[in-house]
This record gives structure tokens, sequence and C-alpha cells, in this order.
């Protein structure tokens, strides 16, 4: 499963597509729900933009992260190359877009389940592993794609996402059960 899901996920040059992200936080007294859009493109752009509560878009593209929210006047710009641990979290969290699959082995222990078809990434570098416990990268098949992503933090905070309308390199791939 691994090597057949990696090869799909690795001929993807440019994916778009809906998200719901539902974060459970302690902090909060009800889950926060979040919907927008995600673009990227390889080898590493990832545009995350977020529609609803509040609009803001994050996006990557090689060393430079940018942070808008231009309801409330933020833009603020880092050079990855300058934060070392910022550029760690990055790189490694873009590793199962890229479909890297020899740097997924490198940075996460990887756990595969046939059905439901899943992987569980547990991260190897210890400062990684204090900001996310695990990722579970939920895969549905006819091309191999991401169509969620369960987030673990160490505090017993978790982030769900699931994609919807998905598009990879300009063609409509259906969305998978609910």
């Amino acid at each position: 499963m691994s090597a057949a899901v990696w090869g799909d996920l690795g001929k993807v040059s440019a994916l778009q597509a809906d998200f719901v992200q539902v974060q459970t936080r302690k902090i909060l007294k009800r889950p926060l729900e979040s919907r927008g859009t995600v673009r990227f493109t390889r080898p590493a752009t990832l545009v995350w933009s977020v529609l609803t509560p509040m609009r803001s878009t994050f996006s990557l593209e090689g060393q430079k992260a940018t942070m808008d929210v231009p309801d409330v006047g933020v833009h603020e710009v880092i050079d990855l190359g300058a934060v070392p641990d910022a550029n760690r979290l990055a790189t490694s969290l873009m590793v199962w877009l890229a479909a890297d699959a020899a740097a997924v082995e490198r940075d996460f222990t990887a756990e595969y389940r046939q059905a439901p078809a899943s992987v569980r990434l547990v991260p190897r570098e210890p400062r990684l592993a204090a900001l996310v416990s695990d990722m579970t990268l939920d895969l549905a098949e006819s091309p191999w794609r991401v169509a969620g992503v369960h987030f673990s933090e160490p505090g017993g905070d978790v982030v769900d996402i699931v994609f919807r309308g998905v598009i990879l390199d300009g063609k409509a791939v259906p969305d998978p059960g609910p």
C-alpha cells in the first residue's frame, strides 16, 4: 500500500480543494470550525486560505512563509532560513504533501492501515513531536489522495481537516463517502 500511495501522490503536480477544519482545544468552549481552500503546487508552494469565520491566508513558497489576516491588518513574512525551528516544522509538515516517501520514512514513523485506508505519521524529531504528537492521513483511492488529516497535539488538542471538491492537475476527482 505505501508504494502505491506515495507513487500516486508523487505524480500530482497541482492540487486544489475546499476544506473544513475543526479545532478542538481545551481553551475553547466548543470546537472551532473553519472553511476555506487549499492549493499546492510542486515542488513546494502551499496556499491555505480560510474564508470563515475570519479571513486569513497562510502561504509557503520555498524558504518564505507569509501570513495575512486582512480583517485585522496583519501581514507577516518569515524567512524560514533564518528561523531554523519554523523551517523544520514547515519542512516536516510538507513532506506528505510533496509525497517524498524517503523524507516521510526519515522524519516519521509510518503506520499503514488497509481499512479504512490511512497512514499514521509519528514525528521522529523531538522538537516537532513537542508540537504534533501524530498526524493521521485518511486516504481515498483512484487515484490515491489525502481525503482528510487528523493532527493530535501533546496537550490533547486535536485538529481535523476534511478535503472536498478535490482537483488534481486540473481534473476533478470524486469525493469519497461521508
